[in-house]
């Protein structure tokens, strides 16, 4: 993209070099979930392996599931999957980075076991996932985690990277906007997961994509 506060025409320049020209600009590349990056998680997404609990939680109702991560989303993935799944387990590279008031509500759910600085070397199964292979951090001791499923919530990486130097961005690389869609630039404008707003949901995101769009209609007036 290139853009400045005093242009009137702004340019998007493709990788084979194809320039676009426009006036206002809405920005909605969205974000991609940060993999575990260990083998066989290629192999078994969609067989096992998901990135979203509310979305996938409930294919696996009943069955033993898998939480990987120990910030909030994980800890709160793993309270909402409790009450559809047999079992939940956590499992954390490291201790909890979670707030303690979540960290205190999943510790009295019966059927959630926490295992922190454990490793997850391996995603096993056949045709589907059957559970992963772990490390214990504190004695080396190698074992499997019998699960159906394991839900991978680490985060997400913003698809922020063609802007950086354009636009600002805050310090997890998300766009960062105003409450009408604007951007540090004037006529470009950005909605969903690649910006800084909360709680990345489709709905949201849709709303926030309308919003863009009459906020680029009511710059158009005023040009």
């Amino acid at each position: 993209i290139k853009a400045t506060n005093d242009s009137t025409i702004k340019e998007i320049i493709l990788n084979d070099g194809t320039i676009y020209k426009s006036k206002t600009i809405i920005i909605a590349t969205g974000s991609k979930p940060r993999k575990l990056g260990v083998l066989g998680e290629e192999a078994y997404a969609g067989k096992g392996v998901a990135y979203c609990a509310i979305c996938d939680g409930p294919f696996y109702t009943g069955e033993d599931v898998i939480v990987a991560g120990g910030g909030n989303s994980a800890v709160e993935a793993a309270i909402d999957l409790s009450k559809i799944a047999s079992k939940v387990t956590i499992v954390h590279r490291s201790d909890f980075r979670a707030d303690q008031i979540l960290i205190d509500q999943v510790e009295k759910l019966e059927n959630v076991e926490i295992k922190l600085n454990t490793q997850i070397n391996e995603v096993i199964g056949e045709k589907f996932m059957t559970g992963i292979n772990v490390v214990d951090k504190s004695n080396n001791n190698e074992y499997t985690i019998p699960a159906a499923g394991i839900f991978v919530e680490i985060g997400y990486l913003p698809n922020s990277s063609p802007f950086k130097g354009v636009l600002e961005l805050n310090d997890k690389d998300e766009i960062v906007v105003n409450k009408y869609g604007e951007t540090s630039i004037k006529g470009v404008y950005a909605a969903g997961d690649v910006t800084d707003t909360p709680f990345k949901q489709i709905i949201i995101s849709a709303g926030e994509g309308a919003k863009c769009a009459l906020s680029a209609n009511d710059y158009l007036k005023k040009i």
